[in-house]
């Protein structure tokens, strides 16, 4: 007959030492219930207490685990929404019932329980055979086996991972990396130097970046006079290639040129907004932005300059001003590392 076996935990985040765990247990049986628990209240206290940059929901949280497995189809992951119980270690009464609620619902039998924690064993054992009609969904030789007890091949914890997000980096899996991941755009007047600087943190933090795709189009396309269309395009392809890149980065991705330049740019030609790049303005969130201004301004870049100014302002947009003196690099790059180093330590 087929066996079932079950995991619960908050998984918040989930890293490679419940990967490893889950795995584990997957081969143990037939088919394995790994359960997310949530709860609001312990949630966003776990997060204000965090050093994460930003808060992962239960949405984010199921999606990192079913990203994370699914080409296993003997791995299920469902919700449990454990508001309005008294937390861990008290509660067990209350959980046991909701968690019997939860499985009948979704009309699962368990016959083994897995868990990291020994001190949980008795707990299962005396809250699940206890309940009335504990027979429709625990097998009446029910079993909990602990594994992995030691967290031999990743000693880490959520706890750790949420106090330094950046320094246990390696202990996320690829999904968990991607929602992390701090996202920088440098933006500024033509010929300020952005995209160097660009290049010089990408190669010094070992990651990826993003080229400014409206320089590579009218390239590529051999055009000197760009059309809106041409911009909406360009803005679509550019958010792309962002979210492409993410996947494959080390902590950071540079971005060269962000949607408010590329309005900007558009309003010199058409004096009217797009609607698509507003819509990419406000969906889109930098966790930096450097804004590298140059002294020298013609009318026609000082027109840029107050256009781009003018929609960051509009959309709440925060930048740091980086001023370019005597096409003095090295100051920029100094000043951009200690945003940044402060931002992820």
């Amino acid at each position: 007959m087929k066996k079932t076996g079950i995991i619960f935990g908050k998984f918040y985040p989930i890293h490679m030492g419940h990967v490893d765990f889950i795995q584990k247990a997957s081969g143990l049986i037939d088919e394995l219930y790994v359960v997310v628990c949530s709860d609001d209240t312990r949630d966003k206290d776990l997060f204000k207490k965090s050093k994460m940059k930003k808060m992962p929901t239960i949405k984010d949280r199921l999606n990192f685990v079913e990203s994370i497995f699914k080409y296993q189809n003997n791995i299920k992951i469902i919700h449990l929404a454990e508001d309005g119980i008294p937390f861990y270690p008290n509660g067990w009464k209350l959980w046991s019932e909701r968690v019997f609620e939860t499985l009948l619902k979704n009309n699962i039998k368990v016959d083994v329980i897995f868990s990291n924690e020994p001190q949980d064993v008795e707990n299962y054992k005396n809250n699940f055979l206890t309940l009335p009609n504990s027979e429709k969904v625990f097998s009446k030789n029910l079993k909990i086996q602990t594994i992995d007890i030691n967290r031999d091949n990743f000693p880490i914890s959520a706890t750790e991972v949420r106090n330094s997000p950046y320094h246990n980096w390696d202990f996320m899996p690829k999904p968990v990396q991607e929602f992390f991941a701090v996202k920088v755009a440098i933006i500024g007047t033509p010929h300020s130097g952005k995209t160097t600087l660009v290049h010089k943190l990408s190669n010094c933090y070992n990651t990826n970046f993003v080229e400014d795709y409206k320089k590579k189009y009218s390239q590529k396309n051999n055009l000197k006079n760009l059309e809106e269309k041409d911009f909406q395009h360009i803005a679509q392809k550019h958010q792309e290639k962002i979210s492409k890149s993410i996947k494959n980065s080390n902590k950071l991705i540079f971005i060269d040129t962000e949607f408010c330049s590329l309005q900007a740019n558009l309003l010199e030609l058409d004096k009217k907004e797009n609607n698509v790049i507003n819509n990419l303005i406000k969906k889109e969130d930098f966790d930096l932005i450097f804004y590298i201004e140059n002294e020298k301004k013609t009318p026609k870049i000082k027109e840029f300059d107050e256009n781009l100014k003018e929609i960051l302002a509009k959309n709440n947009k925060k930048m740091i001003n980086l001023k370019l003196k005597n096409n003095n690099f090295t100051e920029i790059y100094n000043l951009s590392l200690d945003y940044i180093n402060k931002l992820i330590e």
